[in-house]
Order: structure tokens, then C-alpha cells, then sequence
């Protein structure tokens, strides 16, 4: 569970444009060792849950 936590905060920060150096490095790791695909699957549902907050925010303002 720590390990999706990490996904998701990477993954987080990296959508937003912000980030440390050194977590960028071990993410890298984390990636050699385990493959890209949790951080793919990660970004996937967050790119969706976002779309679905801007049509939702759009829908909500216009009438």
C-alpha cells in the first residue's frame, strides 16, 4: 500500500509541475525495478478523474 501511495504522489506532483529532484531519482528506480506499468495506470485514472472534474465544473456553470 506504501507503494501506491508513492505511485500516486508521483504521479500527483507530476501533473501539477512540481516535484524534488531526488524523488524524481528514486522514482526512476522504482520504475527499473518494477516496471512503468503503476505509474501508467495511475496517470490513466487521474487523467480521467480530471476530465470528469472539468466537464462536471463546466456543467455546473453553464446553464
Amino acid at each position: 500500500m506504501k507503494r501506491l501511495g508513492q505511485v500516486f504522489k508521483a504521479v500527483v506532483s507530476a501533473m501539477i509541475g512540481v516535484g524534488k529532484k531526488e524523488d524524481l531519482v528514486k522514482d526512476f528506480a522504482r520504475t527499473e525495478k518494477q516496471g512503468p506499468w503503476p505509474y501508467i495506470i495511475i496517470g490513466l485514472i487521474m487523467t480521467f478523474i480530471f476530465i470528469g472534474l472539468i466537464i462536471a465544473v463546466v456543467k455546473l456553470v453553464l446553464p
